[in-house]
This record gives structure tokens, sequence and C-alpha cells, in this order.
């Protein structure tokens, strides 16, 4: 099963990104666009021809603003 999301979000319409940790649904990103921000606490960012760079920014304490880092195998 999908898992739920309490934000008010409209139908996707286009092409979707599914988080590969919680299977959220959002907008594929665009390329050189914000980052998707999962309510898992992920962010996805399209640097370009589709390659998506994951970052894990925990939502008490902040992250570091240097940029996306890879994430951990």
């Amino acid at each position: 099963m999908a898992a739920r999301t309490y934000t008010s979000v409209e139908d996707i319409q286009g092409p979707t990104f599914t988080c590969p940790r919680c299977d959220r649904v959002y907008p594929y990103p665009i390329d050189h666009g914000r980052a998707v921000r999962c309510e898992c606490g992920w962010w996805y960012t399209n640097l370009g021809h589709g390659r998506i760079v994951e970052e894990f920014r925990p939502r008490i304490g902040g992250a570091k603003t240097s940029g996306p880092e890879k994430a951990a195998d």
C-alpha cells in the first residue's frame, strides 16, 4: 500500500517521481529546477537530463547549505 500524505495536493499531471523510501508520489523534478521535498525528509534535485541526486535534510537542526549530497548506501 502506498504511503498516505495529509498535504492537500492536486492530482499530478505529467511524469511522476516516487520516493524510493516511502513510496509517496510527486511531480517529476524539472531539469535544474527546485528540489522536490518528500515528507520523509529526503530532497530530490534534478541536475539535468534526469540525473537525480538525493539529500537528507532533517527538519530539526537544519542541514548543510553547500548543495546536494550523495545519499549513504
